[in-house]
């Protein structure tokens, strides 16, 4: 019956955000003799075998991702002779992915090219990939820079008696966030089966890492966790703010940027007539759909409760009443609300996303 469908199409989406969000998607970037093109894995069971093998390097790669339990693996594989990645970036440009990593023998200047590709994807589309890479400065929410204090060509990752770099363990670390919810962060996340890893002088040096913008590993003495949920950024503005160095917030904010956009391309877009009862509808679908991520009863717990709004943006409205020649001058806000704005649609709202507890200061004092 009209308008209210969005209203539904966003309560949908409400559930849909907490089943995406607490086990998302790995995409992984391969080159191999066998399995070109495609492959949508749901479990280590559907691992290719036999005469359909990957390589066992590509196989175990594959197997690590699926520890951390992401609710599907999609594998691009090219020709081991492939000069570059642009085969496998061009399929994934179109594919609804949160974390994507390269082959685990990813070069540095592979990864460099890839953290590229990756910001460009999140400056140009809808689509919210993130890439975990090794040793790459992307400073970028979009980037996660893995690398572990003093790692060396001789001083790797251990688990048991194999070592590992920080390449092939990339797709350990996005099988990991992938299947986190995101109630939770990263931090102190335990990789149970890494046996040890390169010492450290003191912790100051992971601290440095973690401020420089670096996803590194931690042992507390008596497990190997990661030492914080950070990304690559770096450099903090008004748009690309502090709390969005944390993966946990970023990944919340990509989820519901996502699910805002697509929600209005497909239900809103070209659909309804831009009157001011609409634009109503539509802001009270919005706030129905944040709302149902609060942390209320009932809510999902990403945001803080009673903490999300949405409404005409007046400033910008007016402002292009005014481009297009309107006096406003003798006009009042609801005026300027409901005045006729051609097919453009101009709203503003507030959201507080929730981090997870992760520094404690607690004072006891003795009798």
């Amino acid at each position: 019956m009209g308008l209210p469908d969005i209203i539904i199409e966003f309560s949908k989406k409400a559930v849909t955000a907490i089943q995406n969000g607490s086990i998302g998607i790995v995409g992984i970037m391969l080159k191999d003799a066998k399995n070109k093109g495609a492959m949508v894995l749901r479990s280590v069971d559907e691992i290719p075998t036999g005469d359909s093998a990957f390589s066992a390097e590509n196989t175990a790669y594959i197997e690590r991702a699926f520890i951390g339990s992401p609710s599907k693996v999609i594998i691009y594989t090219m020709d081991t002779t492939a000069e570059s990645y642009d085969e496998a970036t061009k399929y994934f440009a179109t594919q609804k992915v949160n974390y994507i990593v390269g082959a685990p023998d990813l070069t540095t200047e592979e990864a460099t090219k890839l953290a590229t590709w990756v910001k460009g994807i999140r400056k140009n589309s809808v689509r919210r990939p993130v890439a975990v890479l090794p040793k790459t400065a992307g400073d970028s929410r979009g980037v996660i820079n893995f690398e572990v204090v003093n790692s060396s060509a001789t001083n790797k990752i251990e688990v048991g008696e194999k070592q590992y770099t920080e390449a092939e363990y990339c797709s350990r670390i996005a099988g990991l966030l992938a299947g986190l919810d995101l109630r939770v962060s990263a931090t102190y996340k335990p990789l149970t089966e890494v046996t040890a890893i390169p010492l450290v002088d003191s912790d100051e040096e992971v601290d440095t890492a973690i401020d420089a913008g670096k996803l590194t590993l931690y042992n507390d003495g008596e497990r190997v966790v990661i030492a914080r949920g950070v990304n690559s950024l770096t450099t903090v503005t008004e748009v690309e703010t502090a709390d969005l160095q944390k993966i946990k917030i970023n990944a919340i904010q990509d989820q519901i940027e996502g699910d805002i956009y697509s929600t209005i391309n497909k239900s809103y877009i070209g659909n309804y007539s831009n009157s001011y009862d609409n634009k109503c509808l539509l802001i009270t679908a919005i706030k129905g759909y944040l709302r149902g991520l609060e942390a209320t009863e009932g809510g999902k717990g990403w945001l803080k409760a009673d903490s999300s709004t949405m409404e005409i943006n007046v400033a910008k409205q007016k402002q292009y009443l005014e481009s297009i020649g309107v006096d406003t001058s003798e006009m009042d806000e609801q005026a300027i609300k409901e005045a006729n704005t051609g097919s453009h649609v101009f709203l503003k709202g507030t959201i507080s996303i929730l981090d997870a507890i992760e520094d404690v200061d607690i004072f006891i004092n003795k009798d």
